[in-house]
């Protein structure tokens, strides 16, 4: 009974979402070695010889403005992922830029090497449309709906492809001498069937980062979760000249074997500095879940956030986002994300060629 209503529901909804579900999912497998590809893609951001130790973050600083010259602060720098990688420092988006303005900086010299808009070069590109199709805010409700789907499948899928009578090894093969319609049968059960655990967690972790606010409650609901903190800078006149490479030392001071990932620059008086670090025995390279904050007006450490110290329920929502790209799991998760973002058009493929096969009206015979 479940089984019979479920074929149709798989099937129309398939034909209907399907391409848009192929394209956020080949997106984000363009986004997965985002700074890898961006480096391939504009080798004139990585133009420098590979760094022997980190240069300084306030000479950066100083250049990078120097260099955009438009009147706007520096409000982040995001470290390269290694010493041969270049660092991004953004600025606010200039008046009709699709995005913030980012200058890549040579991490040993702390020198220019380019300055773009984001969301006007290639890898920007493909996260616009993995994010929102291009469309802002209905677009991101729209890729939401997309993890819904891809979850419907999902459970869909299994309930469907469940083999009877035991035919538990014809469940698990391709057929590749029955012919285009058994083949492309066969391929869409077992790449379903095969990276089900993937595109399960793709989903949820993609409905997430959608709607952060109501799964932080749903799972708030189950497992304890702490509120985060927002420590605040007092105003102290007179202001101290604060210099961020001090800032940085005393925030691996803290903690020595931990590598800094991005430093995030006040906007306003009661904004502190903020400096995120990635720990030795994290599972991620590009996500942080400590956080240091201190006072812009005396440099002094107001607080730490350290997720790994919290309960159950933080941790498992510091998880969703480093699952999703793939960065939890190392290498080997990027990859198989990778691999994974471009199964959805496998199966579209597959499912419109059986549907339009079934539809097709058979030949009649010659007399």
């Amino acid at each position: 009974m479940l089984r019979a209503l479920l074929i149709p529901l798989h099937k129309y909804i398939g034909l209907f979402f399907g391409l848009l579900l192929s394209v956020t999912g080949i997106s984000g497998s363009m986004v997965v070695f985002d700074r890898e590809l961006d480096e391939f893609l504009a080798p004139e951001t990585a133009d420098f010889e590979t760094a022997s130790a980190l240069g300084s973050f306030d000479l950066a600083f100083a250049n990078a403005t120097a260099a955009v010259n438009n009147g706007t602060e520096p409000t982040r720098i995001a470290l390269g992922r290694h010493l041969g990688a270049p660092h991004i420092i953004r600025f606010p988006s200039v008046p009709g830029a699709a995005g913030p303005l980012e200058v890549s900086i040579d991490p040993g010299s702390s020198e220019v090497l380019a300055i773009r808009n984001w969301g006007e070069y290639p890898v920007t590109w493909f996260y616009s449309l993995h994010l929102s199709f291009l469309t802002g805010e209905m677009g991101e409700l729209l890729v939401g709906v997309m993890g819904f789907c891809l979850l419907f499948f999902s459970i869909s899928g299994i309930v469907i492809w469940w083999p009877k009578n035991g035919a538990w090894k014809r469940a698990f093969t391709i057929k590749t001498n029955g012919g285009p319609f058994r083949f492309n049968f066969d391929l869409h059960k077992t790449v379903g069937v095969y990276f089900l655990p993937v595109f399960i967690m793709l989903s949820i972790t993609g409905i997430e980062i959608v709607w952060h606010e109501p799964v932080h409650n749903l799972v708030a609901m189950v497992l304890p979760v702490e509120d985060e903190i927002a420590p605040t800078s007092v105003v102290n006149e007179p202001r101290q000249a604060i210099v961020i490479d001090e800032l940085a030392d005393k925030a691996l001071a803290a903690y020595p074997e931990a590598r800094i990932n991005r430093i995030y620059l006040p906007r306003i008086d009661s904004d502190p500095y903020r400096i995120t670090l990635t720990h030795p025995d994290d599972p991620w390279t590009e996500y942080s879940v400590t956080t240091l904050y201190f006072d812009q007006f005396n440099g002094e450490l107001l607080d730490v956030w350290d997720g790994r110290e919290k309960s159950a329920g933080t941790v498992m929502l510091n998880w969703f986002f480093p699952l999703h790209n793939g960065d939890a799991l190392g290498m080997v998760g990027r990859i198989i994300v990778f691999i994974s973002g471009f199964l959805p058009a496998v199966l579209f493929g597959t499912g419109l060629y059986m549907w339009w096969r079934k539809r097709k009206p058979a030949k009649k015979p010659a007399h």
